[in-house]
């Protein structure tokens, strides 16, 4: 070739090349394509040029191959259409599949809060295919709902995240920094809870980096109590630090959404301190992108369980 290489080929250069040889013009290729008559004459250009030949020429109205062009178009016409099938049966196969259904959460929220509003749509929606998605890491999850991995997240993360700042989200509820402990913790039932009570007691709590961990090193270094905490249980895991609660292994501070204390309940929780910034759990979608009818029905079950006002958390 005397200019350009084969790795210079594109399929919008081949495919309107076959149109074009097809109809014997470029207005009924672009058409058919849904471009514009300039944009499908760079293409057939940029294919000579890749290849070094002329492949049509004028002739009054309309086009004509050159003996190159046709030369090409019987090697290629049946590669163009047989792609342009596997296109049409690849849509087809997708349409027999049944509909999925992606959802990513907080392991805890996933646990927790999710139970009710997936079991209410699995009901409504027997036929979709549900992917549970749970992680540790919010930055993973939210990166899943970014990539189209999953289609909805209900996250607590730090919206001033770059990803983060890419998706839409509507707010839920509140999770807030508690003290959990056996109904007879006497640290459940002092007037005032100060870090000094705390620290007097074995601490579990979420590993170095978490959120429930920032701001219980921030409590300790404010009142320099750093050297007197006891942190006997990490793990990033809310579920398993509360069992371990509410066997006495020692009190958990962690973030989660407050519930009310009754009798009968292995554990009990109190507000640590009013002044400690909440995490806003949200509804979280791509911007911008169209939702399929069930994933919309969805947000509107998980509002009506969850939001504020509404339904209650587990």
């Amino acid at each position: 070739m005397a200019r350009g290489t084969f790795k210079d080929l594109e399929l919008r250069q081949l495919r309107g090349f076959v149109l074009v040889a097809m109809h014997g013009n470029f207005s009924a290729a672009a058409r058919d394509l849904g471009v514009s008559v300039p944009a499908v004459w760079e293409q057939v250009r940029a294919l000579e040029r890749a290849l070094g030949v002329s492949l049509l020429l004028h002739r009054e109205r309309n086009m004509e191959l050159t003996r190159d062009g046709q030369l090409l178009l019987d090697i290629v016409r049946p590669y163009v259409h047989g792609l342009d099938s596997v296109a049409r049966l690849f849509q087809a196969r997708r349409e027999e599949l049944p509909p999925q259904f992606g959802v990513v959460a907080n392991q805890s929220l996933l646990a927790n809060q999710l139970p009710r509003p997936l079991c209410e749509f699995t009901k409504r929606h027997p036929d979709v295919r549900l992917r549970l998605f749970g992680d540790p890491h919010s930055s993973v999850l939210v990166r899943m709902i970014e990539m189209g991995e999953a289609d909805l997240g209900v996250l607590s993360v730090d919206w001033g995240d770059s990803h983060a700042r890419e998706l839409a989200h509507e707010r839920l509820f509140d999770l807030r920094f508690m003290l959990l402990a056996q109904p007879d913790h006497p640290l459940l039932h002092k007037k005032r809870l100060a870090v000094a009570d705390i620290v007097a007691n074995p601490i579990m709590t979420t590993p170095t980096g978490g959120p429930s961990r920032k701001v219980l090193d921030r409590l300790l270094h404010q009142h320099d109590l750093a050297d007197r905490a006891h942190i006997i249980v990490e793990n990033s895991s809310t579920d398993v630090i509360r069992q371990y609660a509410a066997l006495g292994m020692g009190i958990a501070l962690l973030y989660v959404r407050p519930e009310p204390n009754r009798r009968g309940r292995e554990l009990h929780m109190r507000l640590v301190d009013p002044q400690i910034e909440p995490m806003t759990v949200a509804l979280v979608t791509r911007k911008y992108a169209p939702l399929p009818a069930h994933v919309d029905e969805f947000r509107t079950i998980v509002r009506r369980h969850l939001a504020d006002g509404d339904g209650a958390g587990h």
